[in-house]
């Protein structure tokens, strides 16, 4: 991979875990401390700016030189970051809480855009269908590294840490980030494929143009029409899924403090380890394209045991064991689908608007987790629900072997 191009991905990665930790820990106090799930559904709920965003960022990076954007946005982050800085100096805890949500929604918002630069980093480095996927696959191995790392701070902060010490923490690492990226040379074609231009300015109506343009002709590409409605679902029952975990794992194995820590641990490892098969087998799993929603079933029907096991089984020994290897799995094809899919929009969909196309696939994807956020106020917390919600999702999956059109996308090359 190009040198500057991993500059850019580890510069993404501290930043990662520094963001992902503390959105992390916010949902772990709001429902372990505060036993306040309708302020994890608010938390989830306020993430839907940062949705809105997508399409817009990923039009910004199609048209402005990355480079500039991650610079730009690192010093804005450092602004909003000064939230948490006067947060450390309030007393009451609903102001306190106010202004961690206030920063939660602002860090999202400028993530946006800095993630559509990263994203559109990943294509404008590959000369050919096999650099493409091994860029993917460094770009997912370094955010599942930085996911690693954020479970096991997470499993610290919540263990060892208070607020307070937490929001600490996270703004030395966000400073640590944003220090890197800063030191950055834009003015050297750190994204060799754009020409640096002082003179050309950069006009924001250009760009909203661009986004409406691009989501029209995008949503008319058979592998957008035929993929996005199975996907919004499946991502619906799934986020609702997520967003009661930490207060279930809290009620179903009390004694481990860490669980909801180590899912998210496990799930970043087992992301690592797919993306280093993708990188040395990467020719032989885009070959399972046409398998896609098999992969898919496997993923959602490792949920569904996970689900089971809850029910039935008492013993913390095997519900933490069982965690451990059903979220594996669940990880491991999540991955493998995940890249499958961009690299196929990368061959498929015009270089002039994958940044449009990327935004306006991840706004159309992820307004599924604050619905999903808000939805689970109103889940009852209990092993019955962790059923329905993942029976659903392999129901949906076994219809989808019947919808011919997958063969077809997945095949038309």
């Amino acid at each position: 991979m190009n040198k500057n191009f991993i500059k850019i991905i580890v510069s993404d990665g501290v930043v990662t875990i520094a963001t992902q930790t503390f959105n992390l820990f916010l949902i772990w106090y709001f429902a372990v401390k505060l036993h306040r799930q309708d302020m994890v559904a608010l938390l989830g709920a306020l993430q839907i700016i940062e949705i809105i965003g997508g399409p817009i960022g990923g039009a910004i990076a199609d048209i402005v030189n990355p480079a500039k954007i991650l610079k730009w946005v690192s010093i804005i982050r450092i602004c909003v970051t000064g939230i948490l800085l006067f947060s450390l100096f309030q007393t009451d805890t609903y102001v306190i809480i106010l202004l961690l949500l206030i920063f939660s929604t602002l860090n999202s918002l400028i993530s946006v855009f800095y993630a559509s630069a990263v994203e559109v980093s990943t294509y404008k480095f590959a000369k050919n269908e096999s650099e493409r996927v091994k860029n993917n696959a460094g770009f997912s191995a370094v955010s599942e590294i930085s996911g690693i790392l954020s479970g096991s701070l997470l499993a610290f902060m919540t263990t060892y840490l208070n607020l307070t010490s937490s929001t600490i923490l996270i703004m030395v690492l966000i400073a640590f980030s944003v220090i890197g990226i800063l030191n950055m040379s834009a003015e050297k074609n750190v994204i060799p494929d754009v020409v640096d231009n002082r003179n050309e300015k950069f006009k924001f109506t250009e760009a909203i143009t661009s986004t409406f343009k691009g989501m029209k002709s995008i949503l008319g590409e058979p592998i957008i029409k035929t993929v996005i409605p199975y996907a919004l679902i499946i991502n619906f029952l799934y986020w609702t899924f997520w967003y009661i975990q930490p207060l279930y794992l809290n009620y179903k194995i009390p004694n481990i403090k860490y669980a909801f820590s180590l899912q998210q641990m496990i799930i970043s490892i087992a992301s690592v380890v797919a993306t280093i098969v993708i990188q040395r087998k990467h020719t032989l799993v885009m070959n399972y394209k046409r398998h896609y929603r098999l992969l898919l079933l496997i993923q959602s029907g490792a949920l569904l045991l996970l689900s089971l096991l809850y029910a039935f089984i008492n013993s913390e020994k095997m519900l933490t064991i069982g965690l451990i290897c059903f979220w594996a799995v669940y990880s491991l094809f999540n991955s493998f689908t995940g890249i499958i899919l961009i690299t196929l929009l990368q061959e498929k969909i015009d270089n002039r608007i994958l940044g449009t196309t990327l935004g306006t696939i991840f706004t159309l994807i992820m307004v599924t987790a604050p619905i999903a956020a808000i939805a689970s106020r109103a889940v009852p917390i209990k092993s019955t629900s962790l059923i329905i919600l993942t029976g659903l999702m392999v129901a949906i999956l076994l219809y989808s072997l019947t919808d011919k059109r997958f063969l077809e996308v997945l095949n038309d090359d």
